[in-house]
């Protein structure tokens, strides 16, 4: 399997797990297609993953990788920590009124999607200028 057959199933094992993600915080009458969605995606980025790691010899990484790696998480902390104050602010001005099990299950996806996505950013960008 080449590389970019691997991105394209990565790509839609996250889009499975966003979408049922979003089915089970805005129609929790689906609550079971959600779960399935969030299962088959999770399964697929696992196994995609272990067939990877077994496809290819150890990565090496040097400081600039580890640079970049380090930065795409603290953004997505970052990020993740903005996201809570702004759902603080909107239940307490009583705008929305969350299920907190969703929520929790909505900010953990958002931190793990964000960070893998920030980290893609960065090693497209390149160098980190700090």
């Amino acid at each position: 399997m080449t590389e970019r057959n691997y991105m394209v199933k990565n790509w839609m094992g996250v889009v499975l797990i966003v979408v049922g993600a979003l089915v089970l915080m805005f129609a929790p009458a689906f609550s079971m297609l959600g779960s399935i969605l969030l299962n088959v995606g999770a399964v697929l980025i696992f196994i995609i993953f272990v067939r990877r790691r077994w496809r290819k010899e150890p990565d090496m990484q040097d400081e600039r990788t580890k640079k970049i790696g380090a930065a795409g998480l603290s953004w997505s902390w970052l990020l993740t920590l903005m996201l809570m104050a702004g759902l603080y602010l909107l239940t307490t001005a009583q705008i929305i009124d969350p299920d907190p099990g969703l929520l929790l299950v909505g900010l953990m996806l958002f931190l793990g999607v964000s960070g893998r996505l920030l980290q893609v950013y960065f090693y497209r960008k390149g160098d980190i200028g700090y």
